[in-house]
């Protein structure tokens, strides 16, 4: 006799998991946001300390092209400093992995320029390149490099030697021995270092264009600031965190196409 079970009636989810993740956040968002706009109505607070959310979400639509424009010179910055970031971090990282004296010399220089605070190297960059997008790229890439080397690192490390040398015993280049079995092998790390990252990235190219960029959602914010323009500022800061969303959403789904045995069974 066949059940519904077995049929799988009952086993089969009423939604999919992402539909899920997206209700839910829909509607924390929601309470939140009511919760917020109760609370400025009730306690009476005035729009240029705290503006309620029907005031900036309405300076979000009004002003739509404004923002998006500025969202698009944000875009920018962050795919040539993250680019960039990745570019030079996974080669070297392998570089260190594989010569020991890279890593005892090179590492440890590496590691103090990531201490130093970005927001003190900003104004160096800016006497030495001027005030411009280039700065603003070289500080998103001094943010998100570290995470990516660091993590690469550990995933070059944790690939087991044993594969390197059977491939090597079966004929296998250095090449083909690397795309084959090393960098498939490091994906996973690879791509934690790049979702902490790409954070880092949009972190670094906010603190980027306040200080040395002419565009953007962080000069916009600045901009407002000056005008005590505090709708527009929130309404930038939403704008900041679609950004990182659709760039957090951009490296899950090159993950998932690039790695699909990580893919999470629904």
């Amino acid at each position: 006799m066949t059940t519904v079970e077995q049929g799988g009636g009952f086993d089969r989810p009423l939604l999919p998991g992402w539909l899920k993740s997206v209700l839910l956040t829909v509607l924390a968002v929601f309470i939140v946001m009511g919760v917020w706009q109760f609370a400025a109505f009730i306690f009476n607070v005035p729009v240029w300390l705290v503006p309620k959310p029907s005031d900036f979400l309405a300076r979000f639509v009004s002003d739509f092209p404004l923002l998006l424009h500025h969202a698009f010179a944000t875009s920018k910055t962050l795919i040539l400093g993250f680019g960039l970031g990745v570019l030079i971090a996974v080669p070297l990282a392998l570089a260190i992995v594989s010569v020991g004296a890279l890593e005892r010399g090179l590492f440890p220089v590496i590691v103090f320029l990531n201490i130093m605070p970005k927001t003190v190297i900003g104004p160096i960059l800016i006497v030495w390149f001027g005030i411009g997008p280039l700065v603003a790229v070289l500080i998103v890439f001094l943010m998100s490099f570290f995470p990516v080397l660091v993590d690469s690192m550990s995933g070059f490390r944790a690939v087991d030697p044993r594969l390197y040398y059977i491939t090597r015993s079966m004929g296998a280049t250095q090449a083909q021995t690397f795309f084959r079995v090393r960098l498939p092998a490091s994906m996973d790390h690879i791509f934690a270092g790049m979702r902490i990252g790409v954070v880092k990235a949009v972190e670094g190219v906010i603190i980027a264009e306040f200080i040395a960029s002419s565009a953007g959602l962080g000069y916009l914010i600045m901009r407002a600031s000056g005008f005590m323009d505090m709708t527009l500022m929130f309404s930038a800061l939403i704008m900041a965190a679609l950004v990182a969303l659709v760039f957090n959403g951009a490296m899950t789904l090159a993950q998932s196409v690039l790695m699909p045995w990580t893919r999470r069974p629904e």
